[in-house]
C-alpha cells in the first residue's frame, strides 16, 4: 500500500485529482448559478453533475498513465526495482490526501444515485441540489359534481405547511406565507385539485400520521410537504412532491435563495409539478401563477400574522376583537403591498361584523364610516384580485351590504359556478337566496373537496341537503360528520334531517339535556299544543330573529310581520331577516310586503319569494300568542 501511495504521489495523481475535483465543483457551482438566468433547462446541472461525475475516472487514468514533459506528453516511465526501493516511504500527510480525495469524490459522486436508491426514482432534473422527476401513471379526473370519489382524482395535491427549523415566530410565519403562495401557484395550473388551506394546515408540525392517510384525510393523490430556514439574508428551502399511493417521492429539489429573490421559486416548483403531472401550462396560466399573493417579504409575514387572528375570530369568541387586531396587520400588508387582494378582503370582514351585527345602530356617522371603509377594501381586493371568479367574491361581499342588490343573483351565479377553492362566509350566507338548487350543492360539493376537513365547509354542504329536501342524503351525512368527529354538526344536520323526514319519535331519542334549540324545533314541528306550551315561555317583546321564529311556528303571522317590520327598518336590518329564514327552516317567516327595505332588495335581485328549505312545520295559527315582558 505503501509503495502504491508513493508511485501516485511521483506520477502526480494527487496534484491532478485535488485539482480536478476543484474546477469540478467550481464548475458545478456556476451552472447551478446561472441555470435559470441563461434560461437552461432544469436538468442542466444535472446533466453538468454527471458529466463532472464520469470524468473523473479518466483524468485519474491519465494523470496515472502520461506525464508532461518538456519535450510533451508521453508516457510515464516505470520504474525498476532499485529506484523503486530508493523513494522515501509515504509520510502521514500522503495518506491522509489519499483519504480526502476519495472521500470528496466519493461524495460528488453519491449526490445523483442517493435519491434513486431511496425513491426509485432516476434523477432528471437538479437545480440547486438534488431534483427527481417521474411521470406518474395517466389517471381519470373525476367530475366535480363528485364530493368524495372513491379514488382521488390523479389532479390532486395538498401542500402541507412548510417547517421552519427555528423557534422564531417570524419565521414560522415566513413558512406559512411561503407555504401559501406556492398552493396559490398550483391553483393556477390548469384542472389541478389544490386542498385549500384551512384543511391542508392541520397537518402541522414533525409527528405527523404517514402520508397515505393524509392524502386519504384530504382525498388528494399526492402530497407536498418542504422545510425552511433562514440565516439573515439567505434561505434554504427544502420541498417534495409524493405520490400517495405508494409514498413514492416523484420530485424533490432544495433551493438557495437570498430573500430578495426568494419569491421566483415559486413559479418555478409550479412548472416542476406541472411536468410530474403532464399538465400542459398555458401562458395564462403562468401569468397567474407570477401574479398570484405577493413579493414583498414584510408585507407577507403581516399578511400571515393577521391571518393568523382572523382564524381565531372564527373559531373563538369575542369575534370582532380579534378582527380588529387582524386589521392591523392586514393594513400593514396593504401598506408594503397595495396589490395584494386577499388581505383587501379579509380586512373587509371586520367592518361587515361590525355592521352586520348592529354594534354601530345608535352611531350614525361611525356607521357610515364603517360602511365606506367597507366598501374601500372590497373595491381593492376587486381592482387587484387576479381572476374573475376572486373578483366574483369581492363584488359578492360588497352587494350584500349595499343599498342596491341589482345584479345580485347574476353576481353570486359567478362566485358559485366558478372553480375557484375559497371559502368565504358572507358569498355563503348570501347564496341561501340563491334559487339554483343544483349550482348551489355543486358549490358546496366543491367546497368540501378543496377544503375537506373544514366542518363549516361540511356544514354547508349539509344545510343544501336541507334545504333541496334531500333529507336522506342530509341525514347520511350526518352520519359522515359523526363518524369524522364533527359532533356539533351531525347533530345539526342529523335532526333536521329527521324532522324533514317527519321521523318526530326518532328526533326525540336523539335528544340530548343542552339541546335547547332542537327541543323548541321538535316541539314546533309536532304544532298544536305541544308547540305552544314549548315555545311560549321564551316569547318577548324584542324584535330580533329568534323571537321572529317563535311566532313563526306558533302560526302568529300578524305579530311576525309585525316583529319583521321593525327589523327591517333597522339599518342593515335585512340581515337579521336572512339568518331568521336560514335558522327557521319554514319556508318564508313573514309576509313580504311586511318588509319593504327586503322586499326591495329581492326584487332588485331577482330573488324568488317564498325562499326553499321548509321542514314541513305545521305553523297552525292558535290566535294571539301573549308574550312574556323580560
Amino acid at each position: 500500500m505503501g509503495r502504491f501511495l508513493l508511485e501516485l504521489k511521483r506520477r502526480n495523481v494527487y496534484r491532478f485529482a485535488a485539482g480536478y475535483l476543484a474546477v469540478a465543483w467550481v464548475t458545478f457551482e456556476v451552472v447551478q448559478g446561472v441555470e435559470g438566468a441563461a434560461g437552461l433547462p432544469v436538468w442542466a446541472d444535472s446533466v453538468a453533475l454527471i458529466l463532472l461525475v464520469a470524468a473523473f475516472p479518466v483524468v485519474l487514468f491519465v494523470a496515472w498513465t502520461f506525464e508532461l514533459t518538456p519535450d510533451g506528453i508521453r508516457a510515464t516511465r516505470r520504474l525498476d526495482a532499485d529506484e523503486a526501493e530508493a523513494l522515501p516511504p509515504p509520510r502521514p500527510i500522503d495518506y491522509v490526501m489519499m483519504g480526502g480525495i476519495v472521500l470528496f469524490a466519493g461524495l460528488l459522486a453519491w449526490q445523483p444515485v442517493s435519491h434513486t436508491i431511496r425513491t426509485g426514482a432516476p434523477p432528471l432534473a437538479r437545480n440547486d441540489s438534488e431534483v427527481n422527476i417521474v411521470t406518474p401513471a395517466a389517471g381519470t379526473a373525476t367530475q366535480a359534481s363528485e364530493l368524495v370519489p372513491p379514488v382521488p382524482p390523479e389532479l390532486s395535491v395538498a401542500v402541507l405547511p412548510f417547517l421552519p427549523f427555528t423557534d422564531d415566530r417570524d419565521d414560522a410565519y415566513f413558512a406559512d406565507g411561503l407555504t401559501e403562495e406556492i398552493l396559490n401557484s398550483l391553483a393556477a395550473l390548469p384542472d389541478l385539485r389544490v386542498t385549500s388551506r384551512t384543511s391542508a394546515f392541520q397537518f402541522r408540525g414533525r409527528d405527523l400520521p404517514s402520508i397515505p392517510e393524509i392524502a386519504a384525510s384530504l382525498g388528494v393523490a399526492h402530497v407536498m410537504e418542504g422545510s425552511v430556514r433562514r440565516s439573515g439574508e439567505q434561505v434554504r428551502i427544502t420541498v417534495q412532491l409524493i405520490r400517495a399511493s405508494d409514498d413514492v417521492h416523484l420530485w424533490s429539489q432544495t433551493y438557495d435563495r437570498t430573500m430578495e429573490n426568494v419569491f421566483e421559486i415559486q413559479e418555478d416548483i409550479a412548472e416542476n409539478v406541472a411536468a410530474v403531472l403532464d399538465v400542459v401550462l398555458s401562458e395564462e396560466n403562468r401569468r397567474q401563477m407570477r401574479n398570484s399573493g405577493t413579493r414583498n417579504i414584510d408585507a407577507f409575514i403581516a399578511f400571515q400574522q393577521g391571518q393568523r387572528l382572523w382564524d381565531r375570530a372564527h373559531e373563538e369568541e369575542d369575534t370582532n376583537r380579534f378582527l380588529e387586531q387582524a386589521d392591523a396587520f392586514f393594513a400593514r400588508a396593504t401598506e408594503l403591498a397595495p396589490d395584494f387582494s386577499e388581505a383587501y378582503l379579509l380586512q373587509s370582514d371586520w367592518y361587515g361584523h361590525l355592521l352586520s351585527e348592529g354594534t354601530l345602530a345608535d352611531d350614525e356617522a361611525a356607521r357610515e364610516q364603517a360602511r365606506a371603509r367597507h366598501g374601500e377594501l372590497l373595491q381593492l381586493a376587486y381592482d387587484t384580485a387576479t381572476s374573475d371568479a376572486r373578483r366574483a367574491i369581492a363584488s359578492v361581499n360588497d352587494l350584500l351590504f349595499a343599498d342596491n342588490w341589482t345584479y345580485a343573483s347574476e353576481t353570486l351565479e359567478l362566485a358559485v359556478t366558478s372553480d375557484i377553492c375559497a371559502h368565504d362566509n358572507w358569498t355563503q350566507d348570501f347564496a341561501y337566496l340563491y334559487g339554483n338548487l343544483d349550482q348551489r350543492l355543486a358549490y358546496a360539493a366543491r367546497l368540501v373537496a378543496c377544503d375537506p376537513l373544514n366542518p363549516l365547509t361540511r356544514l354547508y354542504y349539509g344545510n343544501t341537503l336541507l334545504v333541496r329536501g334531500d333529507f336522506n342524503a342530509a341525514l347520511e351525512w350526518a352520519e359522515d360528520l359523526s363518524a369524522r368527529g364533527m359532533d356539533y354538526e351531525a347533530e345539526v344536520i342529523g335532526f333536521d334531517a329527521l324532522l324533514g323526514l317527519g321521523l318526530l319519535d326518532e328526533a326525540e331519542a336523539q335528544l340530548q339535556p343542552h339541546w335547547e334549540w332542537e327541543s323548541l324545533r321538535l316541539a314546533a314541528r309536532r304544532g298544536g299544543d305541544t308547540a305552544r306550551e314549548a315555545l311560549t315561555p321564551f316569547l318577548s317583546e324584542d324584535a330580533d330573529w329568534f323571537n321572529l321564529i317563535l311566532l313563526a311556528w306558533m302560526g302568529d303571522t300578524e305579530a311576525a310581520n309585525a316583529v319583521a317590520a321593525e327589523i327591517d327598518a333597522r339599518p342593515y336590518g335585512y340581515l337579521d331577516l336572512m339568518t331568521a329564514i336560514d335558522s327557521c327552516r319554514c319556508g318564508a317567516p313573514f309576509d313580504r310586503d311586511a318588509v319593504p327595505d327586503f322586499s326591495r332588495r329581492l326584487a332588485q335581485g331577482g330573488f324568488d319569494w317564498p325562499p326553499e328549505g321548509d321542514l314541513g312545520f305545521p305553523r297552525v295559527p292558535f290566535g294571539r300568542v301573549e308574550v312574556i315582558e323580560n
